[in-house]
């Protein structure tokens, strides 16, 4: 099976639908780790800029980084990561 691709999304179509899930369902955790997962998906198969990926993020909730950033890796945290991310967070509270 052949996907038929239409156009990938920018940056703007992006961040307008963030905007208005946020206005629909709120600043939730759910609503996080669902946009977290997919702008990480669209930045995994080089759809989206990591800029880009960074810029809309900072529109959503900081949850879910420690199990974001094992999914990436395919593999679990090190002690020495966790303690880098735990920092990173307390540093860029969202």
């Amino acid at each position: 099976m052949t996907a038929m691709i239409n156009g990938y999304p920018t940056e703007s179509e992006l961040r307008a639908r963030i905007e208005r899930q946020l206005v629909w369902r709120g600043a939730t955790d759910t609503v996080a780790l669902i946009w977290h997962g997919y702008l990480s998906a669209l930045m995994e198969w080089g759809v989206i800029e990591m800029d880009v990926y960074e810029r809309l993020c900072t529109l959503l909730r900081n949850v879910g980084r420690k199990e974001l950033v094992e999914q990436s890796m395919d593999e679990p945290l090190t002690p020495e990561l966790e303690r880098e991310i735990e920092e990173a967070i307390r540093k860029d509270i969202r």
